[in-house]
Order: structure tokens, then sequence, then C-alpha cells
């Protein structure tokens, strides 16, 4: 990978801090390196609405509707969809049935919540777990219309500030850049290219940058339950607690944080992931434990991409026997090689059908249309299959992933998916082309 970054706590106590690799920008990475955390920002969202709560501004269980009238689906179940259900994920809003979520036009908090007027629920309000970005937008406008002041400042002021995360910022799209900030990349032949990702909205759900060193200091705020390393309390023992204690129907999810077992097993743990397409990052409190640990990488999220949530736990694993290593990706290069010979055998396929196209079609013109509709169905089944890559993804795992956001998470996977696509659909059409020609060229030579 090009660089990471760490932090490990047990208790309120930080125990080290640590970086290695490159920043992208010829220099070294540090802790005090800014780096994206994507869906980490998640937990600062919510607990900026738990500070709101807590001063009486906000009901966790109104519907939304009552402090943000603005917020309007294309759903009557609108009115029943409250805040808490926003902060736990089951608000019935999803990926399926939202506009599209990577469009670059969308620059502050109004904006994304006003785009949401053609979306409609998948499921009952409190009924299902979705997990679903906007739903953090619309938690992050509504602190913005309750405090009366930009979401970006109240975070510094009231979170940012207090937890002594001074080099924590909160931007508004993917690709804004702060001050000092490493480079991103994505990952392929096991080697980091520098990449920036694609541009989308991010604040509220995923536009924190922050620091290994910062991010210490916030996780010794979650296990203090509120209280800052300086004293001051952000929110009270109950607040933390709500914020991590799995809700109804939210698989694990609880306000901003899951607690519950990662995807290869125990322990179960307070956390949370962050996945870009640029930058990756992790936190997590390992309760019976009590470590803690946040891992930043400037690369993005990938198939053959080393996993922060691994590189955490791993890392503990190595102070407490009871918590047990993960097994990360591997064969990177070697998946990467079996692609690219893919794609050298789809180049040749594609060339070899282009040239004898025209071939193909001259023989088949006296016989049987039916059979030769047959023999161009492989052709028509393999564009269909890469143009239904995205809705199958989306399908299958319930996240929006457009090929421009796919390139950046299996780059060389891609490339042979779209080169068998254009291989395909260019030997489809010239032997169609061709067919039909030779067809009225037959027909226009009969007596």
């Amino acid at each position: 990978m090009p660089g990471i970054a760490v932090a490990v706590l047990e208790g309120d106590e930080i125990l080290h801090t640590a970086a290695a690799g490159t920043n992208g920008r010829g220099g070294e990475l540090t802790t005090g390196t800014p780096m994206r955390i994507e869906s980490l920002s998640k937990s600062f969202t919510s607990l900026a609405v738990m500070q709101l709560v807590e001063r009486g501004s906000v009901d966790l269980d109104e519907p939304v509707r009552r402090y943000l009238p603005e917020f309007e689906l294309y759903d009557a179940r609108q009115d029943r969809v409250t805040v808490r259900q926003l902060l736990n994920q089951t608000s019935g809003m999803a990926d399926e049935a939202a506009p599209d979520l990577y469009e670059a036009d969308t620059t502050t908090l109004a904006e994304s919540v006003a785009r949401l007027r053609t979306a409609h629920l998948v499921s009952a309000p409190g009924a299902q777990s979705h997990y679903h970005n906007p739903n953090y937008a619309v938690a992050a406008r509504l602190v913005e219309k309750v405090s009366g002041q930009p979401f970006a400042d109240y975070l510094d002021k009231k979170v940012f500030e207090p937890v002594g995360m001074h080099s924590t910022f909160d931007t508004q799209t993917a690709d804004q850049r702060v001050p000092g900030m490493a480079a991103g990349h994505t990952m392929a032949y096991d080697r980091p290219f520098e990449s920036d990702g694609i541009d989308y909205f991010a604040e509220g759900s995923g536009g924190v940058v922050s620091t290994a060193d910062d991010l210490a200091r916030w996780l010794v705020t979650q296990s203090s339950r509120g209280r800052t390393s300086t004293g001051d309390q952000l929110v009270s023992p109950e607040g933390i607690a709500e914020m991590h204690r799995p809700q109804p129907n939210a698989d694990g999810y609880g306000l901003g944080w899951y607690h519950a077992e990662s995807a290869e097993g125990p322990p179960v743990r307070t956390s949370h992931t962050g996945s870009g397409a640029s930058f990756g990052a992790y936190q997590g409190l390992f309760t019976k434990s009590g470590y803690g640990v946040a891992v930043l990488v400037n690369h993005g999220a990938g198939l053959t991409a080393a996993d922060p949530g691994v590189l955490g736990q791993n890392l503990l694993s190595e102070l407490d026997p009871d918590i047990p290593p993960l097994s990360g990706s591997g064969h990177g290069l070697r998946n990467d090689l079996i692609l690219t010979a893919l794609v050298l055998l789809t180049l040749a396929l594609g060339v070899r059908g282009v040239v004898r196209a025209r071939r193909r079609a001259q023989r088949r013109v006296n016989r049987s249309r039916l059979g030769t509709a047959a023999r161009l169905l492989p052709l028509l089944l393999v564009v269909a299959a890469v143009l239904s890559v995205p809705t199958l993804q989306l399908m299958a795992t319930g996240r929006t992933a457009p090929y421009s956001l796919l390139f950046y998470v299996m780059p060389v996977a891609v490339v042979w998916l779209l080169l068998a696509g254009l291989a395909a659909s260019s030997v489809l059409a010239l032997r169609s082309l061709h067919y039909v020609r030779a067809r009225r060229a037959t027909s226009d030579n009969k007596p």
C-alpha cells in the first residue's frame, strides 16, 4: 500500500500512534497527515444530532419533517420517517430508489435533500435496514436548520475543537482537498496508482478529513463515555450508549456505529468502516478487551487492496490473544495477472471476430434466419451481461456502484469487462450488417 497511519488505545489511554509509507506527494506519511475517512464521518453526524437531542432541540422519535419541512419524497410515507430512522439506516430510503448518487452537480446539503423529491421508500419506515448515504445528508441538513449554522461550522465549533481535533475538516464533495492532505490511490498489480477517484456529494455521510492523531482523541472520547481528553462532556454517557447500541431492525447498526462482529467473525466490537475510491479508514472499539484502533490508508477500496478493518484487528491480535487475526485479501498480483490474460484473450478473440465477420455472415445467407439469430445470441448475452453489472451489483449488495466507481475498486476487471462488451458488440454489429447486405445482394441477383 502507499501509506498507512494508525492509533491504538486501551480504555481511555492512547497507547501508540504510528505511520509508514508515502503521502503520495513526495513526502512521508505521518500520524498528522490528513486523509479522507469516508463513512467514519457518519459517527460525527450522529453525535451532532445527539447534541441537539440533549439540548431539547430535537427528539429522535419525532418525524424528520417536524424539523426539516423541505425533506420531501415521492412517497406519502415521508411523514413517518423519524430522526432515529435516518441515523440507524431504517428510514426505508435505499440506493435502488434514489436519484443518481454519484452526480457531481450537488454541492450543498440543501441541494442534496432537494434531489430526494423523486425518490421513494422501498420499505416502511423502521421496518428494514438499508445502508444509504443520503440518510446522513438529510441528518446533516437537519443539524444546519436546527442549529442555524452551516454544518461544517457546527462540527468545527461543537465537535472538532472540544475534542482537540485541530487537523480535522468537513468537506462537501469527494474531490475536495484540505492543506497537507495525502494523495489518494487506486491499487492494481499490487502497486498504488495516484488517483482522485470520482467526484460526488459526500457531506454528512463521508465528508470528514482527519488524521490518526485526531481519531485517537475521538476514540478516547467514545471510550470515556462522551468526555474529551480536556474534560469537556461532549454528550452524556447515555447519549454515547444510545449511539453504540444496536437499533431494532437495523442489522447491528446503532446511530452512526455498528455493534456486531466483523464480516469475517468475532469478536463483537463497536466500529465503522470507511471505503472510498481513493482512501479507506476504520475505527473500532473492542468492548471486551478495552482496546481500540483507528486505521487510515491513502488507497481506496478494492478486490485486491488491503482492508483497513482487517489491518486494525490484526494489529490488536498481537496485543490480545482473544482477538483473532483475520485473513487479508491476498493474491492481488496473481488475480490481476489472470485478469490481464483474460484481457489479452478477449482482445485477440475480438480482433478475430471482427476480421471474420463478413465471411461468417455470408455463410449464413441461405440458411435459417432463426439459426442465424441463435448463433448471434451468445454475443448479445455478453453485451447484456456487461451492461447489467452495475444492476447486478446493486441487487447483490444494495449499494449503487456505476462503472465509473467500479473502475477504482477493480480496475483490471473493469477493463476486461468493458473490452468484452466492446468486442462482442462490434462483432455483433458487423456480422448483422454484413448479413443484411448479403441477403439484399442475393435478392437483387435473383431473376
